[in-house]
This record gives C-alpha cells, structure tokens and sequence, in this order.
C-alpha cells in the first residue's frame, strides 16, 4: 500500500515537471500588450499555430504577426533586400530583449535600407501617443548602425501590402517624428518618438540604414523587441499654447456660465470637433488694496502677480460641444475674479492646433 502512494507520488511529480520545462514555455516573462499598449504584437511574442513562431513569407523571411515589411531595393548602389527571421530558441541570435521571440533582419556583403511597420487604429486626434522599441545592432567593428523608430501622424501604408514590400515613392511620409539613431553597437538601447494623430491612425516604423568602411567584408543585423506605443500626457497637463487668445474657431457668443454649489461652469462651442480644457486664475478682492493718504511723494516697485495659470483636465474627445466646471467656488468670497481661459485643440492639415479664446473676467456674486 506504501509503495503504491510512493509510486502515484512520484508519477505527479513527473507530470508537474514535464508541464514546467514543456518546449513552449517562456524562460522569461515577456513585455504583452498592457499599461495602455495599443500596439499589436508590440513584443513580437504572438505565435502562427502552424509555425510556432512567425508567419513564413517568400523568398524565404519570416515576419511577426500584424506586421509588414517594408523596403529600398537599390541594387546599383548595393543596398540590396536584407533577411527577415525570428530570433527564435536555437538560433545563433539568441536569446531576444525578453521572451522567446525578436524580429531580426540581417545580410552579409550589401547594405540594406529596411524595417518593419505596423499602422495603428482607433486613436484619439491631437493627443501625444509615444512609440518605443529596443534594438540591438551588429556588424564590423566600426559599424554605423543608422536605426531609428519612427511616427507618421497620418498613419500611411508605405507599402501595397506583403507581396510588393518596397517603400512606396522610395520615401517616408513627410510629417514622420523619428527617434535619435542608435549609436552603440551590441547593445540593447531603448529609442522613443512622439507624435499627435491627425486622425484616428498613427504609422509605427522601425528603420535601419547600416554602412561600414573597411577593409573587412562588411555585414550587418538589426535586433528588434518590445515595441509599445501609449498615449502619455502633455508637458504639465496643460495643452500647448494657442497663438491668439482671439480664435474665431471659438464662437464666443456661444459662451455661457453658471455658479453651480462649489463649481463655476462653462460651456462653449467650436467650429469643428476638438479637445477641451480651461485655464484659469482667481483673483481675491482682499488682495486690492487703497494706500493711505501721504503728505509727500514716496516711489514704491512695482509688484506684479506671476502669471501662473491652473488647468482643468484635458478632455481630448473631439466634440463641438464643450463643458468644463472648475472646482472651488465657495472658497471665493462675493466680489472676487475669476480669469478664466478655453482652449480646444484640433487637426489640421499637417499639424495639430491648439485654439484659445480669452481672458474672460467673471465675477462671483
């Protein structure tokens, strides 16, 4: 009876270790797409069921899922189409930045202008969203990495799709934000990019250049994992700030307020969708004061009060129809100034624009 129970004992124990040390387990924890990522397969680890691994695409590269290759094939100056694989357990390459899988693109004796991106959907318009990714480049010992990361604010297709992968126009869209290049070799370096959507669509783009001068036959590898793009705040919560405190993208004569318990609001509307926020200041009566009467001339300096706005939080729902309550009303006393000013912020054509309307000088009862 003992040996039976040692024996079902030791059957577990082989079971719970054949599920621990299965081929498909992760050594490491790797990045998923969390904490606000709205990248798709940001950190390459989505595997195709009938390649355990990346999608298998001609003439013979592999490719992480939800994304495309993209490419400058100009064999007349050497820059030739690189190799595209998964850094994958078993591979010289190994291991990646975390997790079991990197997309990696390589080639020996020719240079290549290449990379891989991904456009992404369902942003909000005129908000930061930061792209970053960690590379890891190799070659020569005096190679020239040129990788960089980049944003196009009009989320472009650069290429027709998986079979003709060359850049089309051979060149990136024009309003792209990229990161600082790398400049290390063989080390994992962290870049980042920032861009505002001017619709709803940003184009995420890894790119790498690498050249080499020597006497040696040149080669080149370009390391990618952990991609993540996030939406992240503006400097101090505040939007940029308008060139005119006049716009007429702002109808002023549909401005109103209203004291309401402890909130002042307010509402207003624009010429077309936008974001929204209020900047404002208050002003104490106590803080107005009348000099005494003096028999002689006395110069005092003159002090004035720092302009220092407070912001409501942004509301970057593109709407026509904007309201904001500002907080803090019964602390004010009859008589007192607030100075307020509305700010919404749009897109353009090229560019995200922020438009203000102000100082509005209203007075609590």
């Amino acid at each position: 009876m003992k040996t039976s129970r040692l024996r079902y004992v030791w059957i577990l124990v082989m079971l719970g270790s054949l599920l621990l040390f299965q081929p498909n387990a992760n050594p490491a924890p790797a990045v998923q797409a969390n904490n606000g990522n709205v990248l798709v397969n940001g950190d390459f680890e989505v595997e195709d069921p009938a390649t355990h691994g990346f999608i298998w695409f001609p003439p013979n590269h592999f490719l992480a899922l939800n994304w495309y290759r993209w490419w400058v094939n100009m064999p007349a100056a050497n820059t030739m189409i690189p190799e595209y694989d998964d850094m994958r357990p078993g591979t010289l390459r190994w291991p990646p930045y975390s997790g079991w899988h990197a997309q990696v693109y390589f080639k020996w004796g020719a240079n290549y202008q290449a990379g891989i991106y991904q456009v992404v959907e369902n942003l909000t318009p005129c908000v930061p969203y930061e792209f970053s990714m960690y590379v890891n480049s190799h070659g020569n010992a005096g190679t020239v990495p040129h990788t960089r990361i980049g944003l196009d604010p009009q989320g472009t297709q650069i290429t027709r799709d998986h079979v003709y992968n060359d850049l089309i126009g051979g060149q990136m869209p024009p309003l792209t934000a990229w990161s600082a290049e790398q400049t290390i070799l063989t080390t994992w370096e962290r870049l980042a990019t920032t861009a505002e959507p001017l619709g709803t669509r940003l184009t995420a783009i890894t790119y790498a250049n690498p050249s080499y001068t020597g006497d040696q036959d040149a080669w080149y590898d370009t390391w990618w994992d952990n991609g993540a793009l996030v939406q992240v705040g503006f400097p101090n919560g505040k939007l940029p700030e308008p060139t005119s405190w006049n716009s007429s993208y702002i109808n002023s004569a549909s401005v109103q307020y209203t004291f309401d318990g402890d909130n002042l609001r307010l509402s207003w509307n624009t010429t077309g969708p936008a974001s929204t926020q209020v900047w404002y200041q208050t002003m104490s009566t106590a803080q107005i004061t009348t000099p005494p009467p003096m028999s002689h001339t006395m110069f005092l300096p003159l002090i004035m009060r720092a302009d220092i706005w407070q912001a409501t939080a942004l509301n970057p729902t593109p709407t026509t129809s904007h309201s904001v309550s500002i907080p803090g009303m019964q602390s004010l006393q009859s008589g007192d100034k607030i100075i307020v000013r509305l700010l919404s912020r749009h897109p353009t054509a090229d560019a995200c624009v922020t438009e203000g309307y102000g100082n509005i000088e209203i007075v609590k009862p």
